[in-house]
């Protein structure tokens, strides 16, 4: 083989090795966002789900959870979205306005969204379910420009999902909230039709 062919293969090589790495650590069923200020006067974010549409899993569910920047979760909730659908919440109107027992919402927090199967009753559950990829998400930032605010939208950042992140901070720590709130810590999942 000859010097350029040597070379070739060795950056085919190399570009392998740096794409089973990437892939290894997402797993594109976690997904993360930020949102601020969250406050009157600001345009309303929203956070805006669909569903690839992927024959093999059909209708999915996304659990939502909806952070303070102090890492507690103030609101959850698990929304279906149809095959090939689209769900458009807003931050101040579905995701904080049913703090826990009535608190006070933050004005800046993260969003995190778990992608899943549905569960066999057909009803979506944020405290046990079967992660299944096929959900993406975006979400618009209300950005500060001196006296006024401008808009922005980014995609979710996907991110790894550990055993631990699944089961106690986002699974139990949702149940914990909505069994304390009786009603309250509970998103909405009624789309605002943007």
């Amino acid at each position: 083989m000859n010097k350029v062919g040597c070379i070739l293969l060795s950056l085919l090589a190399v570009a392998l090795v740096l794409g089973v790495g990437t892939a290894a650590a997402q797993d594109n069923v976690y997904d993360v966002g930020y949102f601020a200020n969250a406050v009157a006067g600001a345009p309303l974010a929203h956070l805006r789900l669909t569903n690839d549409g992927d024959a093999s899993t059909a209708n999915l569910c996304a659990n939502i959870y909806v952070f303070d920047n102090t890492e507690e979760m103030h609101e959850c909730c698990s929304c279906l979205i149809t095959s090939n659908g689209y769900l458009d919440l807003t931050v101040n109107g579905n995701l904080l306005t049913n703090i826990l027992d009535h608190g006070v919402a933050p004005t800046r927090g993260i969003i995190k969204e778990v992608s899943s199967l549905v569960p066999s009753g057909g009803v979506c559950n944020p405290v046990s379910y079967t992660t299944q990829d096929g959900i993406k998400g975006w979400l618009t930032h209300a950005q500060r420009e001196g006296g006024s605010y401008a808009l922005t939208e980014t995609t979710l950042t996907d991110a790894s999902l550990s055993a631990t992140e699944l089961g106690f901070n986002l699974e139990e720590t949702c149940g914990m909230l909505q069994s304390l709130g009786t009603g309250t810590g509970v998103c909405s999942c009624a789309d605002a039709g943007d």
